[in-house]
């Protein structure tokens, strides 16, 4: 008793002991005196019954309002930051120890000392302490039942720390505080383009051209939802860390969350959660003003990159984000450089394409998709190549393809061999990557062997017994009409070959504005329900030399991939039980790779088919531009009429009979005979090579194409001026 009380001890030890017991006695008294004085509070302030004589609260209900208040205090007290709760349930270890080194000592000869240490080991499970060498049965008793206490108290704290942990981390994980990454790449917005845009990222991290800071994503969804399914999503794809934040691309101060003032790059995405055109293009030319407003930005701060996704191309009065760049672009006004990447109108003029020539979506793919495997443009500047002709500077590169300078006039693709490489020495080349086209300008590493490239003007000769031919005619099938449809058949006969036919299978009402025909090739339209195997039947569709299927765009993305698929069923079934000697081509667009390798797989052993993922492309064109702004507008390039495009050439006029295996150079020295160059050969079985080495042998045959960058596919004037 004279302990409990505090009373002089002999011992130091014991003084200590009694000192932590009173501090602990006070806590609990206080802790419990709270609880009690909190529960009598509340029912001394009860209002008594109206009945004379009859006690106010009985004493059930007395004791249920200290349990609540009992209840209220802990919550308040683990509602603490960690060290409190800790605290507490330290102080409160005191006196469980002191009242278990009491019953100790009472059935042992222990004095104080030994006691309290013993009761703090087992209680707290401290290593080396045993509690199963105890000589009798009571201490033995004793003992075990401090450890089964110590276990129930120890796991009281450990859940304590642990749940503390545990939130922290949530915090960290859902929280949607300020990010504080300096030259990351932000994105805004989400669409459908972003998860194939992460994709691509990801891949040109792994590639070492970019994008080694974390990515951080700003879009109006919930957190958690996106971290989600950008973890699913990516859950194949190369090492990629995304941030992400809640909140809206044309708030400055959600801009300021994901610090996008001290970004390198913004990418601008095209906001898939409105229906709203109006708004949707306010909200991106708000983004664009606030990234590049210069009260925003420290004076050593340039801003970021803006790469800014436009699907549509806008009239002037209706292009608010061109605005928004021309009212921040003002002279001593420095800013990061901008760049527009268009979308859904280029790939109309890509099934156009790939209608026209087959395989046309497996080019473009290639070069425009990031990939381990495959080659890509890529600009490059060397102060070695600077003041060279294109003439001598395209044969300096044994393992890479030039296809382009870039000079103060901005980008030329397919210059003149005379043309001169400007002071900074700036190239456009296709290569598997930037390191690849270091090498071949490194002295001795990428060098031609001598004779791969024949000399200028030696292959005159050849390519005059090679004469460009005059493409035949083209039988071409629409079937189904929707939105898109008048800007491809347009971009169709653009490139028709004259005596050339489209006909149209659509039980719409079309305009006839929209499908009117050309000097070369004519339109019918057939007011049938495309859906029918028995219209493709009597349409005689099996006998067309491409086949362009447009699923009505107001259905679900599944609903048009199911309409594609039956009818690629349908055509398949038509064709192989008729007698035409050979299949159709089909081109369509489907949302998502398992819909492509099923329609791969039916019409596989067939005929060909060029299937566009637009996502996909999309979201390559997004990376190659953020990757490199001088590549913006690329796209338009290779598919626009003006200018040097991409065509697919028959190896018949780039060989002769007499010719066995050529040297890939050779055949790139030819093309220059015609102002074109040779980028690759696509194969009759459908292989795709592109930029082969110099000293690549081929054999071409019948079927294979020379892909090549030239003025145009045809035309009466240019057939007849290259054959001369």
């Amino acid at each position: 008793m004279d302990v409990m009380l505090g009373r002089a001890e002999a011992s130091g030890g014991g003084r200590g002991a009694r000192g932590a017991g009173r501090v602990a006695a006070l806590a609990t008294a206080c802790v419990v005196a709270g609880a009690l004085g909190g529960g009598l509070a509340r029912v001394s302030q009860m209002p008594a019954t109206a009945t004379t004589g009859t006690p106010s609260i009985t004493m059930k209900e007395r004791v249920a309002n200290v349990q609540s208040n009992g209840t209220y205090v802990a919550q308040r007290v683990f509602g603490w930051p960690l060290y409190g709760k800790v605290f507490i349930i330290m102080t409160a270890m005191v006196p469980l120890v002191l009242a278990a080194a009491s019953v100790y000592k009472h059935v042992s000869d222990s004095d104080w000392n030994e006691a309290i240490a013993n009761a703090y080991y087992w209680l707290n499970d401290v290593p080396g302490a045993d509690s199963t060498a105890e000589e009798s049965l009571k201490t033995t008793v004793v003992a075990q039942l401090i450890v089964f206490c110590g276990m129930f108290t120890f796991a009281i704290l450990i859940g304590v720390v642990s749940d503390e942990i545990a939130s922290k981390v949530d915090e960290v994980r859902n929280g949607n505080h300020k990010v504080y990454e300096k030259n990351h790449t932000v994105i805004l917005n989400w669409n459908d383009q972003l998860i194939p845009l992460l994709k691509q990222i990801a891949v040109a991290k792994q590639e070492g051209i970019g994008f080694d800071k974390p990515v951080v994503l700003l879009a109006d969804m919930e957190k958690e939802t996106m971290d989600n399914v950008i973890q699913d999503e990516l859950a194949d794809s190369p090492p990629l860390t995304v941030v992400t934040r809640q909140g809206q691309a044309h708030n400055s101060q959600d801009l300021d969350r994901v610090n996008a003032w001290s970004a390198e790059r913004v990418i601008v995405l095209h906001d898939g959660s409105s229906t709203d055109p109006a708004t949707i293009e306010s909200q991106k030319a708000t983004a664009v003003l606030n990234l590049r407003a210069k009260n925003f930005r420290s004076t050593t701060c340039t801003g970021p990159n803006v790469i800014v996704q436009v699907p549509h191309r806008l009239e002037e009065i209706d292009d608010s984000t061109s605005l928004a760049i021309d009212l921040t672009d003002r002279p001593g006004h420095k800013n990061g450089e901008y760049a527009f990447v268009n979308g859904t109108s280029e790939l109309s003029r890509l099934k156009a394409f790939s209608a026209m020539q087959p395989g046309g979506n497996q080019l473009f793919e290639d070069l425009m998709l990031q990939s381990n495997d495959s080659a890509e443009f890529y600009t490059f500047a060397s102060p070695s190549l600077a003041g060279m002709t294109f003439q001598d500077a395209w044969r300096l590169f044994n393992t890479a393809t030039l296809v382009g300078i870039v000079n103060e006039d901005g980008m030329v693709l397919g210059p003149k061999d005379d043309a001169i490489i400007g002071e900074r020495g700036e190239i456009v080349v296709i290569a598997e990557n930037k390191s690849e086209i270091a090498r071949n300008l490194t002295k001795g590493r990428g060098k031609v062997k001598e004779g791969v490239i024949p000399r200028p003007g030696t292959q005159n000769l050849v390519m005059e017994k090679c004469p460009i031919k005059m493409p035949s005619p083209k039988k071409l099938f629409v079937i189904g009409w929707n939105e898109e449809s008048p800007g491809v058949v347009h971009d169709m006969l653009v490139l028709a070959p004259p005596g050339s036919s489209i006909t149209i299978i659509a039980n719409d009402d079309i305009d006839k504005k929209e499908i009117k025909g050309s000097k070369y090739c004519s339109v019918k339209h057939v007011k049938m329900d495309a859906k029918k195997m028995a219209t493709l039947k009597s349409q005689r569709v099996h006998e067309a030399d491409s086949i362009l299927i447009m699923p009505t765009s107001e259905d679900s993305d599944a609903t048009q991939d199911s309409h594609v698929l039956a009818t690629v069923m349908q055509i398949a079934h038509l064709v192989t039980n008729s007698t035409t000697p050979y299949a159709p081509h089909l081109v369509t667009e489907l949302s998502c790779e398992v819909a492509k390798q099923v329609a791969e797989d039916v019409y596989r052993g067939i005929g060909t088919v060029d299937i566009i993922l637009h996502d996909n492309l999309i979201g390559g064109t997004l990376l190659q531009v953020s990757a490199n702004l001088k590549l913006a507008g690329m796209f338009d390039f290779l598919l626009e009429k003006e200018g040097k495009e991409l065509y697919m050439r028959p190896h018949d006029e780039f060989v002769t009979v007499n010719d066995t295996d050529l040297y890939w150079g050779e055949l790139c020295e030819r093309a220059r005979v015609r102002d074109e160059i040779a980028v690759g050969v696509m194969h009759a079985n459908g292989e795709l090579q592109i930029s082969p080495r110099k000293d690549q042998q081929f054999r071409l045959c019948t079927g294979d194409r020379v892909v090549v960058l030239a003025e145009d596919w045809w035309t009466p004037q240019s057939v007849k001026a290259k054959t001369r």
